[in-house]
Parts: C-alpha cells; structure tokens; sequence
C-alpha cells in the first residue's frame, strides 16, 4: 500500500509516459524488484517477469524515455540512449521506492539494454558528475547514500546486459542508427563496458548472465565484462554463462542459479 501510494500520488517530472506498473507479491512484507526492460520494449517486462512465476518479489516496472521505439520508428538522432536522461527515470523510480516508500531494500532486474542502463545507474550514483540532474528528480546527497545502502541490500540481475553498440556492430555490421547510438554512448561516456570502473567501491550482491551465443548482442565481450564487474564491484559477482535458446528466451541456468543464492 505505501509503495503504491509513493509510485502513483505525486505526478513526475517527465515530458512523456512513465507508465509505472506494479504488481505486487502474495506477501506484503515481500522485497520489491524494478524491472528494467530492453531496447525497443516497454514496462511489459513486469508480465515477462512475472510469467516466470521465479522472483517472489513485489514487482515495478516503467518505461525508458524511447520505450517501443522500433514500433514507432523513432529518430536515433533525437534518443536518450547512452545519457543522463536516460538512466533519470529509474534513479527517479528508485528514489520513490527508497525515499518516499521507505524501502530499506531494492533489487534491480535488468534485461538487454535495461541491464546497461542499471550499469550506468550505479555509476551516476557513485559519482559526483551528475549531482545536479539528481537534484532535478530529488535525489540530493543523503538521499543518494540512503538509495546507495538500500541497493547494496538487495540483488541486481543483470540478463544479458548491453555492453556496448560497438559491440552489437561487429557482430551485425554497421547501422546508421546504431552509429549514432554508439557515438552517443561514447560521447556521454555511458558504453556500460567503461562505466563499470565508476562503481568502484560498491558493495553489491551482482549476479551477471550472459547467453552463448547471443544472436542479439554478440559475445565478443562477455569475459572482459564480467571481469570488470568482478574486480569494480567489492561484494560478490555471481557470472553465468548459459546456453538456453539465445536471448529472447526463458534462461533457465539463470534462474536456476537465481535460487541457488537467494
């Protein structure tokens, strides 16, 4: 009841639909997961997730600024991939979990793209750089170390995360749009492969997925990754390298794992 209220009460400070969505565990008392969908998707990875009937979490979700860009044939030169504004809406979306629901504990699920944007998230949080934009979405400095601690709480799936365009390039070939989206991420420094070394010093519970092979995303840096990750992150880094079908598909060794570290 207090999570819905802090999530629906107040109207946010963004120009297009958030489209925050909840639903929420048998348990009240249950922990709390923000789902964090792909390129091209929308806060319907809140269903996706919740068909696999694995996390027994109260579930949020919402929408990234370009949610279901490819049905709307969007124009790349006029994104959010790869900047603040991006990452914006989920530190907002946690702010309200932490902040304004008193959340002690959040857990972050992150697919594709989303997993990117978790990564970038953190490195906002653990950094001084964009201390203005977080002011913008109330995120001052005590708020910042209270939403810090209450991550380091929880769980942070990353399934099969974007590391980089570049990377998606090599193996697909080069696009216009995803050259612009790759000059973007450069630009902002926000390729999720870099912006690991900015959480330096976060004690985090990670646990990294990676499929072999990704037909999406490729694999070409699927080590160096989990590599940063692991030696970036001071807690612990769970990494699984599974083979179930590619990436839009139901990853049974990470939720096998899953339930192995809960």
């Amino acid at each position: 009841t207090e999570l819905k209220k802090a999530l629906h009460s107040f109207k946010h400070p963004f120009d297009y639909e958030l489209g925050i969505r909840i639903i929420p565990d048998v348990k009240q008392k249950a922990s709390t997961t923000i789902c964090c969908h792909g390129y091209g998707h929308s806060n319907a990875i809140i269903d996706v997730v919740h068909s696999f009937g694995v996390i027994q979490n109260h579930l949020v979700s919402f929408n990234f600024p370009d949610y279901e860009c490819v049905a709307k044939k969007y124009d790349p030169k006029k994104s959010n991939f790869g900047s603040i504004d991006e990452v914006s809406p989920l530190l907002y979306v946690i702010k309200k979990c932490v902040i304004d629901a008193n959340l002690e504990v959040i857990n972050l699920y992150g697919f594709s793209a989303g997993g990117g944007a978790v990564i970038n998230a953190l490195a906002v949080l653990n950094q001084n750089l964009y201390d203005e934009q977080l002011k913008k979405i109330g995120i001052d400095t005590d708020a910042k170390k209270n939403i810090i601690s209450a991550i380091e709480k929880g769980l942070i799936i990353l399934d099969c995360p974007l590391k980089s365009i570049d990377e998606i390039m090599e193996m697909r070939g080069k696009d216009p749009e995803f050259e612009i989206l790759s000059q973007r991420y450069i630009k902002n420094n926000m390729r999720p492969i870099d912006s690991i070394e900015k959480m330096a010093g976060l004690n985090l519970t990670i646990l990294l997925h990676f499929q072999t092979p990704d037909e999406i995303l490729g694999n070409r840096d699927d080590q160096l990754f989990a590599d940063r990750l692991t030696v970036a992150n001071k807690g612990k880094t769970y990494v699984i390298f599974g083979n179930d079908g590619g990436h839009n598909r139901f990853h049974t060794s990470l939720w096998k794992k899953y339930k192995t570290i809960l």
